[in-house]
């Protein structure tokens, strides 16, 4: 294709927008309420995932507690080996002396009534995946490996029940975005569709005087991508701003849950994203419905 001709299609997609003005105003306000509840549903639905998959890190600490006998040379090697292993990524050490002073500080009553210090000495271990808490607390519990350790507390369970519902969380947004995705595609489709019925005669006429198919199509599927890409940046407006509301209304609860999980796609992101699912949905709705009712083109 020709340069001059190329311009003279991007010039008449243009010009037919113009001349059908009712039906591309219809056409753009339904493209961009159907990528508006699009995007704000992805955006939502990866946000939950976020905060799903982030719980089971509030659980990555694991609490061991050394035999009272134990000297704190032993304890110093201990903790070397705590160290060592693949799944820790720090061992940070309490001593009896610093438990019991916190003790004092927290149950003055209690402590005044032990004779004497009966703390041990003890780990606070984070791990560096809250996945891997069963397979530590096992290793810390084999008495071959870890004779002096006395006892082992993780959230086993929790993280677990965490997990599982991140997994959910995935599973569920997936199939959610891929059927709001089909569904948009399918509404975008229908509305070019009516757009390309309502100039079935102005195409015709074009046939008529040997208007090649490539010709007629070009500017169709420049309009379906104009629809696609202005729907989709109103869209991204929407989004944006709603988003932002929720997020003030969000931190004003003071909820622990979404307070320190800060999402890892930014607006630029976010409206790129809309933008480029806008373009395809227009691109491939004005495709096809070119295919159902221009099959003679």
């Amino acid at each position: 294709m020709r340069l001059t001709s190329l311009l003279f299609l991007i010039q008449e997609s243009f010009l037919n927008i113009r001349r059908n003005g009712l039906m591309s105003l219809a056409a753009l306000g339904t493209v961009t309420v159907a990528l508006t509840v699009l995007g704000a549903s992805l955006w939502t639905a990866y946000r939950i995932h976020e905060i799903a998959q982030q719980q089971p890190q509030t659980f990555n600490e694991v609490d061991v507690f050394l035999r009272h006998e134990v000297e704190r040379e032993q304890t110093l090697a201990v903790q070397k080996r705590l160290q060592a292993l693949p799944d820790v990524k720090q061992a940070r050490l309490v001593t009896k002396e610093q438990a019991w002073a916190d003790l004092q500080l927290r149950e003055p009553s209690l402590t005044e009534a032990l004779p004497d210090d009966p703390l041990p000495d003890a780990f606070k271990i984070e791990l560096k995946d809250a996945a891997h808490v069963d397979r530590l607390a096992r290793t810390l519990r084999d008495k071959t490996q870890f004779k002096e350790i006395e006892r082992v507390n993780e959230a086993g369970e929790e993280v677990r029940l965490m997990l599982g519902f991140a997994r959910l969380v995935k599973v569920l947004g997936g199939c959610a975005a891929l059927g709001l995705f089909i569904a948009t595609l399918f509404i975008v489709q229908n509305t070019i569709r009516l757009t390309v019925f309502a100039r079935r005669r102005e195409i015709r006429i074009m046939q008529l005087v040997g208007a090649t198919p490539g010709f007629i199509r070009f500017p169709l599927l420049l309009e379906g991508l104009f629809h696609g890409v202005v729907g989709a940046l109103i869209a991204g407006g929407i989004v944006l701003f709603c988003g932002q509301e929720v997020s003030r209304f969000a931190a004003q609860m003071h909820s622990p849950l979404i307070g320190d999980v800060p999402s890892q796609i930014g607006p630029l992101e976010v409206v790129s994203g809309i933008i480029a699912i806008g373009a395809f949905i227009g691109l491939v709705g004005s495709h096809l419905s070119m295919r159902r009712f221009l099959k003679q083109v």
